[in-house]
């Protein structure tokens, strides 16, 4: 058995807000996330973090998933039917001194 701790990262920022308008839309297999952009200075930019939990070949598996930078504001995951747990995550934007708050991401079912 794997035991799952969550991990206790640096925030929230008192910099900048979590990002908004957070959306999931299914096609398919494929769950594509998008949202708005935060708009922080370039020095502090560090992009996005997703932290998602998607069901593939019967097994929940976890995708910590960062973006390169603020302009990045999609990402497509593959998650398909059959896991005992529904799909889930979560998203925060990312800055040198920390994360913001995180956003649950509205997880359409399979």
């Amino acid at each position: 058995m794997v035991r799952y701790i969550e991990p206790l990262l640096p925030g929230p920022s008192v910099l900048y807000s979590p990002p908004q308008r957070v959306a999931a839309t299914r096609q398919g297999n494929q769950v594509t996330v998008t949202w708005s952009m935060v708009d922080m200075t370039e020095d502090d930019d560090r992009g996005y973090m997703l932290d998602v939990w998607v069901c593939q070949n019967g097994e929940l598996l976890w995708m910590p998933t960062a973006t390169s930078d603020k302009y990045q504001t999609t990402y497509t995951f593959t998650d398909q039917a059959g896991c005992s747990l529904p799909s889930s995550g979560k998203l925060a934007a990312v800055e040198k001194h920390g994360y913001t708050t995180w956003v649950t991401i509205p997880w359409p079912a399979p």
